[in-house]
């Protein structure tokens, strides 16, 4: 028997209510941890990366991008698993000739989960709450080009834009489109081919089919997402039959139990998953280039990758990954690992007895990073205090306050070099060519131009050193043998899970 929730029971005892942050459901959560008779087809998914909340356009926690983007809530357009803009909600995208006005129809027969019909106004709120004063979303600014949103019927969308966005369909992919009003994600006010069940936080983040979906519909029942604070465990639930999918293993160590076993399907595929050691730029002594060049050439990145992957990953020395096309390799030996040039650079800059903090979370892979960091730079003469934190005290101190010198991250987002842009971010940099260059990549008028644009950027910014890139991780996934249908892949942030089978 599979220790999980029976889909049908949690539907008809929810009736599509989301559970609460901090719920005391103690009902919902017994269930969980007991176990019950799952249909046949329910497919349940581990993962480590919950969502943090449900607030819309807010920053900082992948999660719910992850599990809920694509499945239950849509945007105009979306990005596939092979990282390419699809249509979504737009039927059709029609672009002046000057590039400054970009006209969306509609999907037919669109409606939210509770019934209530799209419109263009839902369109019109959802895109002006992401670019609204108060909005947190890490695509604010890139949207910022938006200069008018029309709505002449119910069907049509005109976006009128202060310069050309050759990104601008990309961009859009970040906002989900809601009922016009509504200030978080629920079970109401979704259009994707699943339906919200429940989020029991801690625990579990159930769908189920949308079988009134305007588009093709979901070839599986519903999903389960399980959550796990402990890779170990996670693996566990496989090896014990409780999940049926790994969505991202974290390291190799527990791969030797599922390699050369026909009853797992192990694979490897692309990934955006980047590892990030970044400094607060706004903040002494990491106004410095000189500095911030000294540390990046101080640690030793090939240790740090092969004491968390081994021989799997790639180092890299900017933002884009390998399957972007402004990904170059060269950008990792710019700053390749030379302590006694660190100790120059240090020397040159005027800095002595140096001492800082880095916050992370807490995690397995998060402790041997920033452990071989603090070795590394105490070999240089520098001393790096650790400050564990939770996920939700480092998107409130890191991301939002920017309360801190240091921050390990992990980055699983396409295009995210252009938030170097960006001095509004949370790493505060602020560089005048990033941002010209950020620009033409937007005007550019063919794809090779903006490719150079942003090429040229990751560029600038790998010399300059803001942040600390270390590698990129592999994508690895582990499933059961008769779990089909899912990409092994990870181009976008979403895992588009509606095409996912069980074979027998």
């Amino acid at each position: 028997m599979k220790t999980r929730l029976s889909l049908a029971a949690v539907v008809l005892a929810s009736t599509l209510v989301l559970a609460a942050c901090g719920s005391n459901d103690t009902t919902t959560s017994e269930k969980s941890s007991q176990g019950s008779t799952a249909t046949t087809e329910e497919i349940v998914i581990g993962s480590t990366n919950e969502p943090t909340s449900f607030e819309r356009n807010v920053g900082g926690s992948s999660g719910i991008s992850e599990t809920t983007t694509r499945n239950v809530y849509e945007g105009l357009t979306s990005i596939d698993d092979d990282g390419k803009v699809i249509n979504t909600l737009a039927k059709t995208i029609d672009v002046s000739e000057d590039g400054l006005t970009y006209t969306f129809t509609l999907q037919d027969g669109v409606k939210f989960h509770d019934g209530t019909a799209l419109t263009s106004q839902d369109v019109k709120w959802s895109i002006s709450e992401a670019i609204a004063p108060e909005s947190k979303s890490a695509r604010k600014s890139d949207l910022a080009v938006i200069n008018k949103i029309d709505t002449p019927d119910d069907g049509t969308v005109v976006l009128t834009l202060d310069h050309r966005s050759a990104s601008l369909p990309f961009f859009l992919a970040s906002v989900t489109i809601v009922k016009d009003g509504d200030k978080e994600n629920t079970s109401e006010n979704g259009t994707g081919p699943y339906k919200l069940v429940e989020w029991v936080q801690g625990d579990h983040l159930t769908l189920v089919r949308n079988d009134d979906y305007w588009g093709e519909k979901a070839k599986n029942p519903g999903v389960t997402f399980q959550f796990y604070a402990d890779e170990t465990a996670m693996n566990n639930a496989l090896a014990t039959n409780a999940i049926d999918l790994v969505l991202q293993e974290e390291n190799p160590d527990q791969l030797a139990q599922f390699e050369n076993n026909d009853q797992y399907t192990v694979t490897e595929g692309n990934s955006i998953k980047k590892w990030v050691w970044t400094f607060n730029n706004k903040e002494k002594p990491f106004t410095d280039t000189k500095v911030r060049q000294a540390l990046y050439t101080a640690i030793d990145r090939e240790a740090i990758l092969s004491a968390v992957w081994g021989n799997y990953g790639t180092v890299i020395g900017s933002m884009p990954p390998v399957s972007e096309p402004w990904y170059d390799e060269t950008f990792a030996s710019i700053h390749a690992y030379n302590p006694e040039k660190a100790k120059e650079l240090l020397d040159e800059a005027g800095v002595k007895d140096l001492s800082f903090g880095i916050k992370y979370v807490a995690g397995s892979s998060e402790e041997l990073i920033v452990q071989q960091l603090k070795a590394d730079l105490a070999a240089v003469g520098v001393t790096l205090e650790l400050q564990p934190i939770d996920d939700s005290g480092w998107y409130e101190q890191v991301y939002t306050n920017k309360d801190y010198e240091t921050t390990l991250m992990n980055h699983n987002n396409p295009r995210d070099v252009l938030w170097y842009a960006n001095p509004d971010f949370y790493w505060q940099y602020d560089n005048a060519k990033v941002q010209e260059l950020k620009v033409a990549s937007d005007e550019a008028a063919t794809e090779e131009e903006q490719v150079n644009a942003i090429h040229e950027l990751s560029a600038t910014i790998a010399q300059d050193a803001p942040s600390a890139w270390l590698f990129q991780a592999p994508q690895i996934r582990v499933a059961q043998s008769n779990i089909t249908g899912y990409s092994a892949d990870k181009n976008a942030e979403p895992f588009y899970v509606a095409n996912i089978t069980r074979t027998s």
